[in-house]
């Protein structure tokens, strides 16, 4: 493929724009321009670096291992220069994630075009100088952000409803965030089947309006395909009760676009008519597209369509919420403090007792009788207090499982109206779970299964898992890897410092132990028992969490304990509840309201 100096996109005539005619011809008769198709690998980690590379269009990303995200490349910039010039391997892949065209140039040609054209070289430099700038010694994988050009396809075999594009199209332009854009917006001297023109086009678009939002399904295939190529994150747009049948097949623009995205930038909105709708079978839709997030959206109801967008715009609200038994009640206390404050939550997460209170958010997010529930099911039903013959657990298992059912019923988390997930921890594989589908009652008891207190949850394929909290007691990562935007994180904690009185010589053997069971004799310096030292122990992580710097997305509460309260005292919960409540409340107004708490670090409460 070759180009003339008029045919030059943008980016490269800023690169070529100190040279001569005469010389900007000598650099595009020496040079290769290379047509990269979205998805292809044009840089494989350990392979020879013998070429650079320069992006005239398109945009690429940077992958260490095939799955780390390094960074982004786009036009005018360069690929593979340092292993090019330090005589290395490459060090990681580079992927088109649009349709693309890059000027290559083979150290013969880079040597002769820098003996005949100088002030190329110094071109080189100037690139490499900004890329530089920008670097640091070592990479991060990037985290979750908002997503750049969003192009939405049709799931299923529904077309798109036509008011829903025009509402999101409106919300996303009235925010300031995206520019529509459908196919008859195109201009008529561009061929839709032309990705480089249509390339160059949406570029110069998205320099002048930021980013965009491609519009499919408006009858031109062309168009479709080729807008789908550009765009750096996919919103998939489904009929929910097509869902009801059985598996959704996907369609045929679908089965060209999800090969085109990472995971991570593919969504899929489910659509129902009216909030009464009951929401069902969604694990339907899922299984063939495995969207990183799915949403769940009535027509009738604005505050569906709001979060869609504060997801797309990188604003949505994440809460977190640690384990802590009976503390607990203490997330309650901090929910609704938060909601009288005007909080409005997108999605919920959490570590034993931490997920119960995420899934039920999730379930139904309003403040209304939490408490009473929750105290309904720790202290009146007594889900988590009756002894088992100690073998596979302290507790039984059996009234706990049976009590979860009841509560949660038939519930699945995809089906839920808000995504809500719940941490555990495999023994299989001594990692992390992050439960995402499946039962909501299975998600519960797994991740609030403390070691020897309940047995273990064992899944359908084997999988032993126990309380999340011997990992994470507080999973803000899981979160943050989820979504970018900020999360409010609530950490439980008892009240101090744990010491004993009870000297390690007074621990009774055997026949004095049976002894004191008997006859009832129990002391106030009484060696530690099973439950408090399994209880504080899944709170290790908790504490550790609070030493480490908070990420600036994060903001960590911790309410305070009611004195002497311990883990396993479902009596305290409400005054546990009213704590965690007044202590919110002492934030608020420190903070100035709301948008002050989320700002920046709240200061020190004066009553701690």
């Amino acid at each position: 493929m070759t180009l003339s100096s008029s045919e030059l996109p943008p980016s490269a005539q800023e690169l070529l724009r100190d040279l001569s005619p005469e010389d900007r011809g000598l650099v595009l008769q020496m040079a290769q321009i290379l047509r990269v198709p979205r998805g292809k690998v044009l840089v494989h980690q350990g392979e020879p670096a013998d070429c650079v590379y320069f992006v005239l269009r398109g945009k690429f990303e940077v992958l260490r291992d095939r799955s780390r995200v390094l960074a982004e490349i786009g036009p005018g910039e360069p690929i593979g220069e340092i292993a090019f010039f330090a005589g290395l391997t490459r060090t990681a892949d580079v992927t088109a994630t649009r349709d693309s065209d890059v000027m290559s140039l083979d150290r013969d040609a880079y040597a002769e075009l820098s003996r005949r054209v100088p002030a190329f070289t110094q071109a080189i430099l100037r690139s490499f100088g900004r890329r530089l700038a920008a670097a640091t010694s070592t990479a991060p994988a990037l985290a979750p952000r908002a997503p750049g050009t969003i192009g939405i396809c049709q799931a299923g075999a529904t077309p798109m409803p036509e008011r829903l594009v025009r509402q999101l199209c409106a919300a996303l332009g009235q925010s300031g965030h995206a520019a529509p854009i459908g196919f008859r917006d195109l201009p008529a001297d561009r061929d839709p089947s032309q990705s480089a023109a249509v390339s160059d086009w949406l570029a110069m678009r998205e320099r002048a309006q930021g980013r965009l939002l491609l519009i499919t399904g408006e009858g031109n295939a062309d168009w479709d395909r080729t807008a789908l190529s550009q765009c750096d994150f996919l919103l998939l747009i489904g009929a929910a009760d097509e869902g009801h049948a059985g598996p959704v097949a996907l369609g045929a623009l679908e089965t060209f676009a999800l090969p085109l995205f990472r995971q991570e930038h593919v969504s899929l909105l489910l659509w129902r008519e009216s909030q009464s709708d009951p929401i069902r079978e969604t694990a339907n839709w899922l299984g063939p597209r495995a969207p990183h997030l799915h949403h769940h959206l009535a027509l009738d109801n604005p505050g569906d369509l709001a979060r869609l967008v504060r997801f797309l715009n990188g604003t949505a609200l994440g809460a977190v919420f640690g384990g802590g038994g009976a503390l607990g009640a203490g997330h309650i206390g901090v929910l609704r403090a938060l909601f009288d404050a005007g909080a409005v939550f997108d999605l919920f997460g959490g570590t034993s007792i931490g997920s119960s209170i995420a899934i039920e958010m999730a379930r139904n997010p309003v403040m209304a009788g939490k408490l009473d529930v929750f105290e309904e099911f720790f202290l009146k039903r007594r889900s988590l207090s009756k002894l088992n013959i100690p073998l596979y657990s302290v507790f039984d298992h059996s009234h706990f499982d049976t009590e979860l059912r009841v509560e949660f019923g038939k519930n699945r988390l995809e089906d839920l109206p808000l995504n809500a997930f719940a941490v555990a921890t495999s023994l299989s594989t001594n990692e992390i779970v992050v439960l995402r589908q499946g039962l909501c009652w299975q998600a519960v008891r797994a991740s609030a299964a403390i070691p020897a207190v309940l047995p273990p949850f064992v899944t359908e394929t084997g999988d032993v898992l126990v309380d999340g909290a011997i990992i994470d007691n507080v999973p803000t990562a899981v979160m943050r890897q989820l979504k970018p935007g900020p999360n409010i994180a609530v950490i439980l904690s008892p009240d101090e410092d744990w010491r004993v009185r009870s000297a390690y010589e007074n621990l009774p053997s055997r026949r004095r132990l049976a002894g004191q069971i008997v006859l009832r004799r129990h002391s106030a310096t009484d060696f530690p028992k099973i439950m408090e030292v399994v209880g504080r122990a899944m709170m290790v992580t908790s504490s550790r969490t609070l030493r480490q710097p908070a990420h600036p997305d994060d903001l960590l509460l911790m309410p305070p304990s009611v004195p002497g309260m311990g883990l396993l005292d479902w009596k305290s919960v409400r005054a546990q509840e009213a704590a965690a409540y007044e202590f919110t409340l002492r934030r608020l107004d420190a903070a100035g309201g709301l948008a002050g708490l989320l700002a920046g670090p709240a200061p020190k409460d004066p009553n701690e």
